[in-house]
């Protein structure tokens, strides 16, 4: 019997406790690379930021805070890294269901890379525990991101000669019920990066000898939509090096088996924008994850063919994707239906960063106070590559008869923020924060006064472009708010600008409860 997970992270917090003496005493390569003290200022607003989240719901903390948190600190300092994903892992003890399960898994992922012997990591594969129910968002389990995850280390750390083990690995993890047939399929293309060029044939045996014992597993074995969207990854990923006659056999095996999925049981959607700006959906499992797997199928006219007459409503997708794959595309659970005005201001904010006016376009449909807010996103969206056509869609809203508050003046200065920063126009930006942190600190002693501090329209991206271009002014600004949700991530985003790794995106909610679970 497999140890239950609760005796896995105790295990796991216990290795990396012992590992933090040597981490101390030799830092990672990545901290090595960098002059000492460039990221003092970065890692003194993330551990303000962490101050904060002590004091907030585990809920709130749980959902994008402490993971995230412990995430860039991972990268500035490992052993505080470290200290939090230990933290992240014990508070994950108190939340439930799938809550508990991301946070665990968060953690237990930054702890795997943390560790400087992937043995270890594979070690603690034989505790990993699929007792609890796949979450209603996922394709596959949760727990695959964790495996993906540590047979790319160990592929990295022994190359190709590791794959004979990670295969018995999987084996292990597919008695359980859930054959990680992605993972192995990434890990054999990592194994094969280096021969590429110099030994094809070599590079394309040994993916062969990893897809020839997995299409035999997935023929022989029952399977449910999981291991079909498993498989099908694998076949996406290993297609990249494989003749198409090797892919072909286990292509249209798949795509039968997903034509058979339970579609009431099974519920996701698919929603991608092509480069010239047309809308592809899907709207159950069936049709999302074939066009999930659309580089893939569109190899075979006939299946094509064939798809397109017995599904007619893929027939439009398929014939959108022909000029090239989705430049953006998620697949997820059917979201809550919306209203129709709420569909075209998504659609347009979307558009707007592969077809300006097409975006434009379509959100001059909007009843004119949507309209204002849609045009502001999308000024902002293509300030960068369009600043005189975003200039132009500000002026046009500074002309309408909206009345102005401090709300609206928020979101319509962010925006022109955006231009005056495309424009290296440090003198106008500067004068653009200053105003705009003028009327946000207003909106926010009143939130403070009503006792529910929350992003508003446009705050989180006069922030944003505030640290990335005028941080002398915008970090006393942030540090200057008293503590709340909102400075947390703030703080957070501030520190992720400052750092010398990549930046972490502000994510903010607009008037949302934040013990609500992200969906």
């Amino acid at each position: 019997m497999r140890r239950p997970l609760c005796t896995l992270l105790a295990s796991f917090v216990l290795v990396t406790s012992l590992l933090e003496a040597q981490e101390t005493k030799s830092q990672s390569s990545e901290s090595r690379g960098a002059p000492a003290g460039d990221n003092t200022t970065a890692i003194s607003l993330l551990q303000q930021s962490h101050d904060i989240g002590q004091q907030l719901p585990v809920p709130a903390r749980l959902m994008n805070l402490l993971p995230r948190q412990a995430e860039l600190a991972s990268r500035l300092r490992p052993d505080l890294g470290r200290e939090w994903a230990n933290e992240l892992l014990t508070l994950s003890s108190q939340a439930k269901g799938s809550l508990r399960t991301s946070a665990q898994n968060a953690a237990i992922g930054m702890l795997i890379r943390l560790d400087p012997d992937p043995g270890r990591g594979l070690a603690m594969l034989h505790g990993l525990s699929f007792e609890e129910p796949v979450p209603r968002w996922a394709t596959s389990p949760p727990e695959m991101q964790l495996v993906n995850q540590l047979f790319q280390i160990v592929v990295q750390h022994d190359g190709a000669s590791a794959l004979p083990l990670l295969q018995q690995e999987a084996e292990h993890l597919g008695a359980q019920g859930h054959y990680p047939y992605a993972a192995l399929g990434y890990a054999a293309m990592q194994a094969t990066l280096k021969d590429w060029g110099s030994d094809n044939q070599r590079a394309i045996r040994v993916l062969q000898t990893v897809l020839d014992p997995a299409f035999a597993r997935y023929s022989q074995n029952p399977h449910s939509y999981y291991d079909d969207f498993e498989f099908g990854t694998m076949l996406k990923v290993l297609a990249g090096g494989l003749p198409f006659d090797s892919v072909q056999p286990a292509l249209r095996l798949l795509v039968k088996n997903l034509l058979a999925t339970d579609t009431s049981k099974y519920q996701f959607e698919f929603e991608g924008y092509t480069s010239d700006g047309k809308i592809i959906r899907a709207h159950n499992a069936i049709d999302s994850t074939i066009l999930f797997l659309e580089t893939l199928v569109s190899r075979d006219p006939e299946l094509v063919q064939e798809l397109q007459s017995t599904r007619p409503e893929l027939q439009t997708a398929l014939e959108y994707t022909k000029a090239g794959p989705p430049r953006s595309a998620s697949m997820g659970p059917p979201r809550p239906s919306t209203k129709s005005e709420q569909q075209t201001r998504k659609d347009a904010v979307s558009i707007s960063f592969n077809d300006p006016e097409a975006a434009i376009a379509k959100a001059q449909q909007l009843p004119e106070d949507e309209r204002a807010s849609t045009m502001l996103d999308i000024a902002r969206n293509i300030a960068g590559d369009y600043p005189e056509r975003a200039a132009e869609l500000i002026a046009e809203i500074q002309t309408g008869t909206a009345p102005m508050n401090d709300e609206t003046s928020v979101n319509l200065i962010s925006a022109q923020a955006f231009v005056a920063a495309a424009q290296n126009n440090k003198d106008r930006l500067r004068e653009l924060l200053q105003h705009g942190f003028e009327s946000a600190n207003r909106i926010i002693l009143e939130q403070q006064r009503t006792g529910e501090v929350h992003f508003f329209t446009g705050f989180g991206p006069l922030v944003q472009v505030g640290a990335d271009n005028d941080a002398d002014l915008t970090i006393p600004f942030i540090e200057s708010l008293s503590p709340s949700y909102v400075k947390a991530q703030l703080l957070l985003t501030a520190a992720s600008d400052l750092s010398m790794v990549t930046r972490v995106p502000l994510r903010f909610q607009q008037k949302q409860k934040i013990e609500k679970p992200a969906q």
